[in-house]
């Protein structure tokens, strides 16, 4: 899932960047006070990150765990992420299994 976190969030950059922009014939950007920065899509787009680091940051909190009854985060965990090959590899895997269901689902409905 990591993995495919990672590669939707970079597919959605060009496609992000094709949404219109707030400034248009009807609304000259000249009119606008704040920095096109701060408008429609982008505005929304990093009020979210800003949400989601503040939220992180506040829940790696030890008092904000327990008040909240979370568990507690452990120390050395020693996990390495997850590889686009692995990933690529499981998938693989679960759908050749997929196949093999089917195929056998096929030959059970089989009256012959």
């Amino acid at each position: 899932m990591i993995n495919a976190f990672r590669v939707v969030s970079v597919i959605s950059i060009p496609v992000m960047g094709q949404f219109p922009s707030v400034c248009s014939s009807s609304t000259p950007c000249h009119l606008i006070r704040w920095p096109t920065v701060f408008q429609g899509l982008n505005l929304y787009v990093l009020t979210g990150i800003i949400a989601m680091v503040i939220q992180t940051t506040v829940l790696q909190r030890g008092v904000v765990r327990r008040v909240l009854r979370l568990p507690v985060l452990p120390k050395n965990t020693n996990m390495k992420p997850v590889t686009f090959q692995e990933s690529i590899d499981h998938l693989k895997k679960w759908f050749r299994e997929q196949n093999q269901i089917a195929q056998e689902r096929a030959l059970k409905g089989r009256k012959w």
